[in-house]
């Protein structure tokens, strides 16, 4: 039986970024000025097609890593698929490049604009981090923006990303990471999860 405590957290983040994704939820901070703050270019940031940039981004991973070509790479916890299509741009013969997100919506929202812009190469899969439908050895590199920090079983999430990526495989992650415990109301808080 599944962690009913983790569930809970799920549930949260699920609805927070369903909303999110309709657009009935948006940052305080214009998504481009939360992009410039973290070193995206504008101008690839400009070959996006409108709305995939919707500013959840804490870093910029694209900052770190060299895809080769024909190397295939995954986001995880993909959103609107942001990163993948920066990814096409800046590493146009590079290998399939996928997008993994929990919710339908997203994954559908990342379809569509990717299918408006065609982009080639780029494939969008509904699934979790705990579980990611891909096959063990698969993947040359995988990359993740603020996600995992919103998924209650970490571990899990690690072993399943070593699963996946080929030996010699390379992970590079931007995300949120405590310096000091929090209060004890903040972390009972379910906004904690989804803000």
């Amino acid at each position: 039986m599944k962690d009913k405590k983790s569930e809970k957290i799920r549930k949260s983040v699920d609805e927070f970024y369903r909303k999110i994704s309709k657009d009935e939820y948006r940052t305080e901070v214009s998504p481009e000025e939360v992009s410039t703050s973290l070193g995206y270019s504008k101008e690839m940031m400009s070959q996006l097609p409108e709305g995939a940039d919707m500013g959840l981004s804490c870093g910029n991973p694209l900052d770190n890593f060299k895809l080769e070509e024909g190397e295939t790479l995954i986001d995880l916890g993909c959103g609107a698929g942001k990163d993948i299509f920066l990814t096409r741009i800046k590493y146009p013969h590079s290998g399939t490049l996928y997008g993994l997100d929990r919710l339908e919506e997203m994954v559908s929202k990342a379809e569509k604009m990717r299918d408006m812009k065609k982009f080639e190469n780029i494939e969008f899969k509904q699934g979790t981090l705990t579980e990611i439908p891909f096959s063990s050895d698969s993947i040359d590199k995988a990359i993740s923006n603020c996600v995992i920090n919103l998924e209650p079983e970490k571990q899990e999430v690690y072993n399943e990303i070593y699963r996946i990526l080929k030996k010699g495989g390379k992970f590079y992650i931007s995300d949120i990471m405590l310096k000091k415990e929090l209060p004890e109301e903040w972390r009972k808080s379910e906004k904690m999860h989804n803000t």
